[in-house]
């Protein structure tokens, strides 16, 4: 029975040597900038689009995808780790063709996690990113070391932050922090709430001469999002805004993002398998 497993486990892992899917991680250096907004209608409308999307909701004790979406949070990861349910009861439909997992947890039960993840967990990942395009993770605001294995395994970063001169700071410090880590993926730039060019022009000059000079890293991509009252409405209707009013300002920009998104070619020099590894397993942790 266990040569049959491992059989099985070796075949599944082989096949993800080449899978396509990517890992796309959103940050802030701060909270209260839209960043779970952010990763939301990112998903809904790549989901729009007719790709299979996961959103990873790992912002330790303060997860609210789900509520973003329209759903309660019926079973988490914690749940999971203690016995009481299945790993497949952890995922939940939403009714805009995204699955999510939430975390679930506090910050003490991350470590648990970390600490208890083997290679039966790894393989129901695994099985549940087989037929998923865009693995979205939504991290806590700030820079934090214990999600540094997050930070490096991704294809694609997106840091969302404010034309505001706390968030940009703290923005900075965190784009510092990845480069210092030499993440391997794109760290791209996202200013949300923009209400006239001139903010983007002053913080897009700041940002990228800075981080040119300092830090010797090009900021490939500077996104703007305009900042649109809408988004308040989509919130407490608990509607993504792509799906609520697709006309609407922010609406536009964001698909304009996920048009990028789509366009993405990564080629990562870690497989897929050991990237999720080192993504959940403490052991692994540089």
């Amino acid at each position: 029975m266990n040569r049959i497993y491992h059989d099985q486990a070796a075949s599944l892992r082989e096949e993800f040597i080449n899978v396509p899917t990517k890992i796309i991680t959103v940050l802030s250096g701060k909270g209260g900038v839209g960043k779970s907004i952010f990763s939301v209608n990112i998903a809904t409308d790549l989901a729009s689009k007719g790709k299979k999307v996961l959103l990873f909701d790992s912002d330790a004790g303060f997860a609210n995808a789900s509520i973003l979406l329209g759903n309660s949070l019926k079973n988490t990861l914690s749940d999971y780790m203690k016995g009481n349910i299945s790993f497949r009861d952890c995922v939940q439909e939403t009714n805009y063709g995204v699955k999510i997992i939430s975390t679930g947890f506090d910050f003490t039960d991350w470590q648990i996690f970390q600490n208890n993840f083997n290679d039966s967990i790894l393989n129901e990942f695994l099985i549940l990113l087989r037929d998923i395009d865009y693995f979205i993770i939504d991290v806590g605001a700030g820079y934090s070391e214990k999600l540094n294995n997050f930070y490096i395994n991704s294809d694609t970063i997106f840091l969302v932050t404010v034309p505001e001169p706390t968030a940009i700071v703290n923005g900075y410090t965190l784009l510092k922090a990845l480069s210092l880590l030499k993440v391997e993926g794109e760290i791209e730039i996202i200013l949300n709430m923009v209400k006239n060019k001139n903010e983007v022009n002053s913080v897009k000059s700041v940002l990228s001469n800075t981080t040119r000079r300092f830090l010797n890293r090009e900021i490939k991509n500077f996104y703007e999002i305009s900042y649109d009252e809408n988004v308040h409405l989509s919130v407490k209707r608990q509607i993504p805004l792509v799906s609520l009013k697709s006309s609407s300002r922010f609406s536009k920009d964001i698909m304009s993002i996920t048009t990028n998104i789509l366009n993405l070619k990564v080629e990562h020099p870690i497989s897929f398998t050991m990237r999720l590894k080192q993504i959940f397993s403490k052991s692994s942790t540089n």
